[in-house]
């Protein structure tokens, strides 16, 4: 581990220690390379005479090599009494004593610690919605990782290893108490899901597991990114496929095609090369290879969904399309309910309900914009009420017939 030189002891808490903790997943760190669990110590600069300024912390997170300014907003840290706390107007202290269990922290290195992603997803819990802090859980138990200054809008870091798991959550809630936060972190627990690949998966995976209350569809649990190997292995079939996500109990899946799935952008950005280079063979060979790419994965995805078919699983396509457009998910939730009812002979009237109300689509709408990259309006703690009004009223709302089913 890096020695930094800064001397001091601080350690970071809440969105403090999640912006951090973002930066460094950002950067490649490992979950090992953040060090070893340790306890909440007070803070210290390391000599008499000095003071806490935003200047230090500016110095700090230059050694850290974070891309993201800890004291633009309240600096928030946890103390291990209430005789630790910093007098500074730009920091917020948590006194940690005696509640929660040993070693809830993460050493950084150079005399620095975060809250350990467990504590963190009972920390968020208290200023996150029910979908942000549901999508929080995702993130720490996946292989991805939001902006730390910009996580709706900012670049995504894929491909990392995941943080902790819905166990170790578990464990921690089952150790902890009176931990502000502890009741909502149970309740966003109970629908969390382990291997959670992109933003956008998480999202779906939030509005389909959790209640009518937090606009959710109530489908239930999920399974996501499971690997599915063939028994029978079909001539130029591969051995194994991956569906974002399986609904447990049906051979009925979804997988998410966004932007990026098919790089379209690069055949344009090669034609507009080959046009103003005409005749160059460089030019003409990008533009080829980069069609070929395209028509690669979209064989592969055809091939994908019809060898799942062929062993029993009918996987949806979910589009970009479908989110930005009103009503757009409910289209294909409607198809969703159709088919596991054909398959299963399972009821899913409550389904059939919720997706009756035009109440509930406009406003699980509105939540879907908040949370997807764009100028939309970041309302993210909407959930129970929308502008000062229940969402749910019961029957007289829920049979609107918005979708006929």
């Amino acid at each position: 581990m890096q020695c930094y030189p800064l001397a001091m002891k601080l350690t970071f808490t809440k969105r403090s220690a999640l912006a951090i903790i973002r930066s460094l997943r950002a950067g490649g760190s490992e979950p090992h390379a953040l060090g070893c669990r340790t306890s909440v110590t007070a803070p210290d600069l390391g000599g008499s005479g000095k003071r806490w300024t935003r200047k230090r912390i500016a110095a700090l997170e230059s050694e850290l090599g974070l891309d993201v300014r800890l004291a633009k907003d309240p600096l928030e840290i946890a103390v291990p009494s209430a005789a630790a706390r910093l007098r500074s107007s730009f920091v917020s202290s948590t006194v940690y004593a005696g509640c929660v269990p040993a070693r809830s922290f993460v050493d950084i290195g150079g005399g620095l610690a975060v809250s350990a992603p467990e504590l963190l997803f009972v920390e968020m819990a208290e200023v996150m919605g029910p979908i942000e802090h549901l999508m929080l859980g995702h993130e720490l138990c996946g292989s991805f990782s939001r902006d730390a200054g910009d996580p709706y809008d900012g670049s995504i870091t894929y491909g990392v290893p995941p943080l902790t798991s819905v166990g170790k959550i578990t464990c921690f809630l089952e150790s902890a108490s009176r931990i502000r936060g502890i009741t909502k972190a149970r309740r966003s627990l109970a629908y969390l899901n382990d291997n959670a690949w992109s933003p956008t998966e998480s999202l779906v995976t939030a509005f389909l597991r959790l209640p009518i209350d937090d606009l959710g569809y109530e489908f239930g649990s999920l399974t996501l990114n499971p690997r599915k190997y063939f028994e029978r292995q079909l001539p130029g079939a591969k051995e194994s496929r991956v569906p974002d996500i399986v609904i447990d109990g049906t051979p009925v899946g979804l997988n998410y095609d966004g932007l990026t799935h098919l790089d379209l952008k690069s055949i344009a950005r090669a034609g507009i090369e080959l046009g103003m280079n005409p005749g160059v063979s460089q030019t003409q060979l990008a533009l080829d290879q980069a069609i070929e790419a395209v028509r690669a994965k979209a064989v592969d995805d055809i091939r994908r969904n019809r060898e799942l078919a062929a062993d029993g699983l009918q996987v949806f396509p979910l589009l970009k399309e479908d989110l930005y457009m009103p009503g757009g998910l409910d289209q294909v939730v409607v198809q969703l309910v159709r088919l596991i009812e054909e398959s299963t002979g399972m009821a899913m009237e409550a389904q059939r309900r919720i997706l009756r109300s035009r109440v509930l689509s406009e406003a699980r709408h509105r939540m879907i914009l908040s949370f997807l990259p764009g100028k939309n309006e970041r309302n993210v703690q909407v959930g129970r009420f929308i502008g000062g009004h229940k969402v749910y009223e019961g029957p007289s709302v829920v049979h609107e017939c918005w979708i006929e089913l």
